[in-house]
């Protein structure tokens, strides 16, 4: 629930259009948005799902190899109250099956050595699919100029982080952000959890590509989903 929240508030902010700057240095209209969520108030509710019509259109097998019979599609419900939809397609890996049996044979070798008294943590779940998901933002800026500024202004406020309250308890929102990146669109930039953020032609979305067990790998799938999204918008 807690990382539903907080994906919420990051794609509100990165969403919000350039208004009057506040002594932060981010736009208001970015702060108001924050304000409304942390108190459940909803935005518009006039949803921009180009995004997914793409992926379901058959993307994801022209760039990432798949069939589309091993595919299913999901249009979150949740962040729509935000203004936008984040598309997401998935499917299993080839090797699920041999995946599922190394961990369940690794955690039995872990329960023999709990039951001798060793001390090893108890071995990680293995990925057994992938996914890749587009939030096309549904506001639209007059200029690239104006998108890119926007994008600043939001990963300067989420870097210093952000507190709201839940439950009557405060807690620190805080996005850890890698460097901008040449030649993505008009500005772009990855968070550590691997999304990228991308301004481009007056436009503002975001891309996650979860297909390997290599990070760096999926950012460079990530950078290719954005340019053939760019290339198609």
């Amino acid at each position: 629930m807690r990382a539903l929240f907080y994906c919420l508030v990051l794609i509100v902010v990165v969403a919000c259009g350039s208004s009057d700057s506040s002594s932060t240095g981010v736009s208001s209209t970015a702060e108001e948005a924050i304000k409304k969520v942390s108190k459940g108030e909803p935005k518009s509710m006039d949803v921009s799902e180009e995004a997914c019509v793409m992926l379901e259109d058959g993307v994801v097998s022209e760039l990432f190899g798949v069939n589309p019979i091993q595919l299913t599609y999901r249009r979150s419900i949740p962040v729509k109250r935000a203004g936008h939809v984040v598309c997401s397609a998935m499917w299993d890996f080839e090797d699920k099956a041999e995946r599922e049996a190394a961990y369940t044979e690794s955690v039995q070798g872990w329960s023999r050595g709990k039951a001798t008294g060793k001390s090893d943590p108890m071995p990680k779940p293995p990925r057994l699919s992938a996914s890749v998901s587009i939030t096309l933002m549904n506001s639209q800026f007059d200029s690239a100029e104006e998108a890119v500024a926007d994008l600043e202004s939001s990963v300067e406020y989420l870097a210093k982080g952000i507190t709201v309250s839940v439950g009557g308890k405060d807690y620190e929102r805080k996005t850890e952000f890698g460097d901008w990146i040449e030649g993505v669109g008009d500005k772009a930039i990855f968070t550590a959890n691997g999304e990228l953020l991308v301004a481009y032609n007056g436009s503002r979305f975001s891309v996650v590509v979860t297909v390997s067990d290599d990070p760096e790998m999926d950012r460079e799938q990530a950078i290719v989903l954005a340019t053939h999204l760019m290339e198609n918008f």
